[in-house]
């Protein structure tokens, strides 16, 4: 068999964006056979997969290529490093943040990911949730001798760095130069909310992961369609359509909800443009293992199917989230070139996500939801191919001069990226003195009987249910989610407070501080008690 063909920059990308994928499979389905999370054996068999795979792939040295895709990816990872800067947790708000932590809590304390049906009362959908972001996270932690709080959010600013990478590779698939193929990455930061902000803002910690392993996908299908377009190189798609396969059950373990568009489009490509005695190794190789995988993981859990009609909390499309520059450039892309059978699986992408923003709005509205939330995430994942088609556009437009287009990306760079460079970054939730009390008192009191004396209800919320691991019990949570600071430290003004508290020593008043024990402290975070507590039970 010949083997497929590769630049430098694409080999590097794939091994690693593949590596990162059969490591969470690989912990998967090791716990699945009854192991538990084995953070380890995960490395060595992603090692040695992602290795064989490169084997048998044919690599060619672009050195301008790879300067630029390291530029975008390391640029990727430094605008994210400094919205967290110096403790790299994760900065975003809301309670999806929260539930993320619980999920990593839960697969720290257990070493195994959840299997208990009957904890839907105290951790929700999580429960349910599949796993692979927070997975990958814990094993991270225990691979740099750190956990899976302080390593998730490195993740998923790698994840997003590689992404943007891929954007510039599937560029340069579509024939684009160089500095247009940097222009297409530089335009993500024009809706800056959608990319940054999915988990700098949003805490959308497992969609941010999973968007690397789809936008893979849709790259490696455009390499696969390529190659079986020629005749006599058909051969050659075997090692792209392991990677789609690959691709597709790690989205399915991070995000599921990205693998429709993608799927579809390789379902089109297979079925529609193989001809018959060609297509079956395709789809075995792409859709068995996925089969497998989900029917495994769904056992038990159709229920939760249902959450596509949810309502929620998510940033609703206009042109103050979007902007109008993007979709203008983009759909000018897609309108002069959508003929070309180079890219026509870009083209495919773009409709299958309108197909599937459609489904879900459609059922959403139908169960009187009142946001379309799922119909409202496609947006998140619209903005790679629309940076692509614009890229296109402008390099027709400048007739693919490089000069010009050198001109354009610095341009962009100075316009786009200097706001979201001096973005000021947002107050975090989560800190680490707060987590590392939190961690003392529920090791050596009863976690039930603490109050927060914090600054932020989110905080409130992250301490209560993922750093101290109490139920999402009704009674608890309505005093949690009216959780007022003055009114919290008032009460242990008026000695009404429970017998423990996790403070921020920042804002607790000399009235309280003087009548307190301090039974631990971190830093600017302590666990005070009554003098008279006791150590078990609530009063």
């Amino acid at each position: 068999m010949k083997p497929a063909h590769y630049s430098l920059a694409e080999a590097i990308a794939v091994f690693v964006t593949g590596w990162l994928a059969l490591a969470a499979i690989s912990g998967y389905l090791v716990d699945a056979a009854g192991f538990g999370v084995q953070p380890w054996l995960a490395a060595a068999i992603a090692t040695v997969v992602a290795v064989a795979g490169m084997l048998t792939a044919r690599v060619e040295r672009s050195v301008p290529e790879l300067a630029a895709w390291a530029g975008v990816v390391g640029f990727g990872i430094a605008v994210a490093a400094r919205l967290a800067w110096p403790s790299l947790l994760p900065p975003g708000r809301g309670p999806d943040l929260t539930h993320h932590l619980l999920l990593v809590d839960y697969i720290e304390r257990h070493g195994s990911l959840v299997h208990d049906r009957s904890l839907d009362g105290s951790m929700g959908e999580m429960a349910h949730y599949t796993p692979g972001s927070h997975l990958l996270a814990v094993m991270s932690g225990r691979w740099f001798g750190s956990d899976g709080l302080h390593a998730f959010f490195p993740l998923t600013a790698l994840a997003a760095a590689l992404t943007a990478g891929f954007v510039f590779l599937i560029a340069r698939r579509h024939q684009l130069p160089v500095p247009y193929a940097v222009v297409a990455a530089i335009l993500l930061l024009l809706p800056s909310q959608y990319f940054l902000g999915a988990f700098t803002h949003d805490a959308f910690l497992a969609q941010t992961v999973s968007t690397l392993f789809a936008v893979t996908m849709w790259w490696a299908m455009i390499v696969w369609d390529g190659e079986s377009r020629a005749v006599e190189e058909r051969s050659t798609g075997r090692v792209p359509t392991i990677v789609i396969a690959v691709m597709l059950v790690a989205t399915f373990l991070t995000w599921p909800i990205w693998m429709g568009p993608p799927l579809l489009v390789f379902l089109i490509l297979a079925l529609g443009r193989l001809p018959r005695r060609d297509r079956w190794q395709p789809l075995a190789i792409v859709l068995v293992p996925f089969a497998l995988v989900a029917f495994y993981h769904a056992i038990g859990r159709w229920q939760w199917l249902v959450i596509v009609r949810a309502s929620g909390a998510v940033l609703s499309p206009s042109v103050d989230s979007l902007g109008w520059l993007l979709p203008a450039l983009a759909l000018l892309g897609v309108a002069v070139h959508a003929s070309d059978p180079r890219r026509r699986v870009s083209t495919m992408l773009i409709i299958g996500v309108a197909l599937q923003t459609l489904a879900l709005y459609t059922v959403a509205t139908i169960q009187g939801a009142d946001t379309p939330y799922m119909a409202f995430k496609m947006f998140y994942l619209v903005i790679y191919p629309l940076a692509v088609f614009a890229a296109i556009a402008i390099a027709r437009a400048a007739r693919q001069s490089e000069t010009a287009g050198w001109l354009a990306a610095a341009v962009l760079l100075i316009a786009v990226a200097q706001p979201a460079l001096s973005t000021p970054r947002p107050v975090p939730v989560v800190d680490t003195d707060l987590h590392a009390a939190g961690r003392w008192l529920r090791a050596n009191l009863d976690a039930a009987c603490a109050d927060y004396l914090v600054a932020d209800p989110e905080t409130a919320y992250w301490l209560h249910l993922a750093v101290l691991g109490n139920p999402r019990v009704p009674e608890r949570m309505k005093e949690i989610d009216t959780y007022d600071p003055r009114a919290a430290i008032g009460r242990w003004i008026t000695t009404e407070g429970r017998n423990y508290a996790i403070a921020d020593l920042r804002l607790l008043p000399d009235e309280v501080r003087t009548r307190v024990e301090v039974k631990m402290q971190a830093g600017d975070a302590a666990v005070i008690a009554r003098p008279d507590a006791t150590i078990k039970g609530c009063d």
